[in-house]
C-alpha cells in the first residue's frame, strides 16, 4: 500500500476528551512520516490558531484544514478560504428567528482567516471554553456588525451551539429546508453546528491540497473521523477510518475502523501499524 498522506480530524479522533495527545508518540511517527515523505494534515471544525497552537513544534511541517474546510494552511502559509458575505450572516440570522431557534443558541461564534468573534455578553465560562476550540477570539459589541466592526477581516464560518434540549433531528428538521443553496450545516459534536459556503468542506480542502502535494489518486491517503463533518472525507478513499468511539451510521460510511478508541491513542496506533506495513488495523464491520 503506497501512503502519501494522512488527514485526521481532531477533537474526538486524534484528540483525547481531554482535548490532548500523546506528543511523544506522535513526534516519532511524525519523524517516521516526514523520513518516507507522507504529508500529515489535520482536518478540523475549530480555527487554525487552534490547531497551530495545540501542534506548535510541529507546525512548520503540516497542513492545516480548519473552520470544516474553509480556511487551509501548509505550514504557516494561507493556501486557501472560502468566504462569507454579510448577505449570508444575515440570512442566516433571519432563518434562525423566523424558526424559533434563537431561542435555544448557547453560544454563536462568526469565524475569519485572523480570529474569531463573539458577543461581549459571552460569559467568562463561555468565553474560555470557546477558546479551547479557537484560541485567538474576542469579543464584540454586535456580532451584527462585525463585518463593519472588523471590514480587513475574512469572515469564513459561524458556529452555532444548540442547548441541549434540543437534539440533532430537532434542529435539523427546523434549519434543513429555509438555509440558503449556497449555505452548509455540518454537525461538529457537542451540539455545535458549523454554517459556510457549501463549497468550503473537508474533502475539498483536502483535494486542494492534493493538488499541491501532487497526490492524484485519492486512495494514497488515509483520513480518520468521528463525526457527520468527516463523511466527504472517510468516503473519498478505500483506506478511510471511523473511529471505535464513533456512532454506528459513522463506521458504515468508512472503509475501516480502528481497533482503539480516542482515548486510547486510536489514530497513533493505526498510524504506526500503516507505518509498519500491517494495514488494516480494524474492528470487522
Amino acid at each position: 500500500m503506497t501512503v502519501k498522506m494522512i488527514v485526521t480530524d481532531m477533537d474526538g479522533t486524534f484528540l483525547n476528551d481531554h482535548h490532548s495527545y500523546n506528543h511523544n508518540l506522535f513526534a516519532y511517527a511524525f519523524a517516521l512520516m516526514r523520513a518516507r515523505g507522507i504529508k500529515f494534515v489535520l482536518a478540523s471544525g475549530s480555527s487554525y490558531p487552534r490547531l497551530r497552537r495545540d501542534f506548535f513544534e510541529f507546525k512548520d511541517h503540516l497542513g492545516f484544514i480548519s473552520q470544516n474546510g474553509s480556511v487551509t494552511h501548509v505550514g504557516n502559509r494561507l493556501i486557501d478560504y472560502i468566504p462569507l458575505t454579510p448577505h449570508d450572516l444575515n440570512s442566516l440570522l433571519f432563518v434562525l428567528h423566523r424558526t424559533s431557534l434563537t431561542d435555544f443558541i448557547d453560544q454563536l461564534v462568526v469565524s475569519g482567516v485572523h480570529g474569531s468573534y463573539v458577543d461581549a455578553s459571552m460569559s467568562d465560562d463561555d468565553f474560555n471554553r470557546m477558546k479551547i476550540y479557537y484560541e485567538k477570539i474576542t469579543r464584540v459589541p454586535s456580532l451584527l456588525n462585525v463585518f463593519q466592526t472588523f471590514p480587513d477581516e475574512i469572515f469564513t464560518k459561524i458556529t452555532i451551539c444548540f442547548s441541549h434540549s434540543l437534539n440533532l433531528d430537532d434542529i435539523h428538521a427546523k434549519l434543513d429546508n429555509h438555509l440558503p443553496a449556497n449555505l452548509l450545516m455540518e454537525n461538529s459534536g457537542y451540539n455545535c453546528e458549523l454554517i459556510g459556503n457549501a463549497l468550503a468542506t473537508k474533502r475539498n480542502a483536502i483535494q486542494t491540497l492534493q493538488n499541491i502535494y501532487g497526490i492524484k489518486d485519492p486512495n494514497e491517503i488515509v483520513t480518520f473521523g468521528d463525526n457527520e463533518n468527516d463523511l466527504g472525507m472517510l468516503s473519498m478513499t478505500r483506506n478511510s477510518f471511523a473511529m471505535a468511539n464513533a456512532a454506528d451510521h459513522i463506521k458504515l460510511q468508512a472503509a475501516h475502523t480502528t481497533a482503539v478508541s480516542n482515548n486510547d491513542d486510536g489514530v497513533l496506533a493505526t498510524i504506526m501499524n500503516i507505518l509498519d506495513m500491517k494495514l488494516p488495523l480494524q474492528v470487522a464491520q
